[in-house]
Formats: structure tokens, sequence, C-alpha cells
């Protein structure tokens, strides 16, 4: 799966999947740092790259993109990599889900 990682995400977890395999790439690498969220929504869409944040608020009910999967800072990173682990295998495709992480943990 090709991730595209919130600037907001911690480190820890952008290692975790990582680690896991996962073809993952920060959104402030490829755009200024402190990009809006409709810039990185954009970048998500162009790249085909699901979209992992911690911005519930903001992109919870959005339409029209690869996928997306809101996580939480409180989360631990093998937490996470099962959450992503459980969804990649519950989906053919991510096309339009908004998933919560903590749901699949």
């Amino acid at each position: 799966m090709e991730l595209l990682v919130d600037e907001n995400v911690i480190p820890a977890h952008v290692s975790a999947l990582d680690a896991a395999g996962y073809d993952v790439r920060r959104s402030d690498t490829l755009l200024e740092k402190g990009a809006s969220d409709e810039a990185v929504l954009a970048l998500a869409r162009q790249k085909g790259r699901v979209l992992v944040t911690y911005d519930r608020k903001d992109f919870s009910d959005v339409e029209h993109h690869p996928g997306i999967l809101i996580a939480t800072e409180r989360m631990q990173p093998r937490e996470l990599r099962a959450g992503v682990d459980r969804i990649q295998r519950a989906y053919p495709t991510l096309e339009g889900v908004v998933e919560f992480l903590s749901d699949w943990t």
C-alpha cells in the first residue's frame, strides 16, 4: 500500500509503517511545511496514496480520495501498524474509504 503521511504524524508511527514494508512518503517532504489540508489531500489524490493523519475533524468527511486512515497520537506504533494491516486485508481498495485506526486495533 502506498501511503502519504501527514506532517503531524509522529516519527515512531512513520517508522512502524516503513518497517512493515509500506511505501511511505511524508507530506512535508513533498509539499512545503505547513501546507494546507486541501494541498495535502490534492497530493494524495494526484499520487494515488492513502492518507494517514491525526486530523479527524479535517479529513473524516471528505469525498473523492484514494483512502484516509485516521490515527491518534496515543496509539502505540505496533497498534497503528496492526490496524493498517487489518484494513489492507479487509478492503480490496480503499478508494473513498475513511477508517479510524482505533477501531481496528
